[in-house]
């Protein structure tokens, strides 16, 4: 079987994959799913009682009046549920929050100011209302809890989010411009660009079936997409040393016959550890905690992406380019 004989229906099948991906994404869905990590908004955590389902809580959120929740089940056994709302429902108990805290201090310096001054006594202070707490006063009763069963409240702001990306987006480019210059050292610029272009198409198509499954973007899903980087040129990696191996000058890079032969050399090895590896993390699939099946998901789809660009895409690039640089020099 000859693989780099049918790079242009790679090609076809790449581009017309990821156009379906993104297509589907932002036709059908309307965009990438959006996350209180990166827009902002509020989490609570909480332990509900034992008979609560899903359709109970969301019914509770309904009759509290709040919009748009995300619930999301984080322990099965303890019945515990992360309840998260958007920038819009924080923006607009924020705004409440706000004329409210200052309608009570104003009462409040009012009331100490008239105050008698007792010696020795502590000057009290001024509580201010969070939103957290005052979505509580909202949302609780209808849960049918107190606020002890609330296990952790958080706040998150724009800003937090656009922090976030920004960090992730340098930390994809520094690891890609070091994965460039790593390859150039070790091999040469061909394969560096092959290695490259090839880690680009997985990250194209990662971020593809991160759009279409609506998976929320999130620290977990930077992590697995950084870390299928790694995976994937670790077999790009070996493919192109048993090229660098089968070769006795550059120009054999234009050889078909010679990167099949080394492409088929690694071949039971690339396809035997992708699918032992896939096997640890299907198990994570079927019986991991909830918050890392997204992850786990993303690993999945990366391996088999990543396993056949490292076959079906670097060395085609390779092979391609240097045809073009022979073309020039002669």
């Amino acid at each position: 079987m000859s693989f780099v004989k049918y790079r242009r229906y790679y090609l076809i099948f790449s581009l017309s994959g990821m156009a379906l991906f993104f297509g589907a994404t932002f036709w059908h869905f309307g965009g990438f799913a959006r996350s209180i990590a990166f827009d902002g908004g509020i989490r609570l955590s909480v332990v509900l009682p034992a008979d609560m389902s899903r359709d109970g809580v969301e019914a509770a959120v309904k009759a509290s009046g709040l919009e748009n929740p995300l619930i999301r089940q984080t322990d099965v056994t303890g019945n515990k549920y992360d309840i998260e709302f958007g920038p819009d429902v924080r923006d607009a108990y924020q705004a409440i929050v706000d004329k409210a805290n200052a309608e009570d201090r104003k009462k409040f310096e009012e009331e100490l100011k008239n105050r008698p001054v007792v010696e020795g006594e502590k000057r009290p202070l001024f509580v201010e209302k969070t939103v957290a707490g005052e979505i509580e006063k909202v949302l609780l009763p209808h849960l049918k809890i107190e606020s002890d069963k609330v296990v952790s409240r958080e706040v998150i702001s724009a800003s937090y989010g656009a922090d976030l990306l920004k960090t992730s987006l340098k930390a994809l480019l520094y690891t890609m411009l070091l994965i460039t210059a790593y390859v150039s050292f070790r091999f040469d610029f061909s394969y560096a660009l092959g290695a490259t272009l090839a880690l680009l198409h997985d990250i194209i198509f990662t971020l593809g079936y991160i759009g279409i499954m609506q998976i929320e973007p999130s620290v977990p899903v930077i992590a697995a997409v950084l870390t299928l980087i790694g995976y994937s040129i670790n077999d790009t990696i070996i493919i192109f040393d048993r090229i660098r191996g089968t070769i006795s000058d550059r120009s054999d890079l234009t050889s078909s016959t010679i990167l099949d032969t080394a492409i088929k050399g690694t071949l039971s090895r690339t396809i035997l550890t992708s699918f032992l590896t896939m096997l640890s993390i299907v198990a994570i699939l079927i019986s991991g905690a909830e918050s890392l099946k997204d992850f786990a998901s993303i690993l999945v789809f990366g391996i088999i992406i990543g396993t056949y660009s490292s076959i079906c895409v670097a060395s085609p690039i390779v092979q391609v380019y240097e045809r073009m640089r022979l073309r020039r020099h002669s």
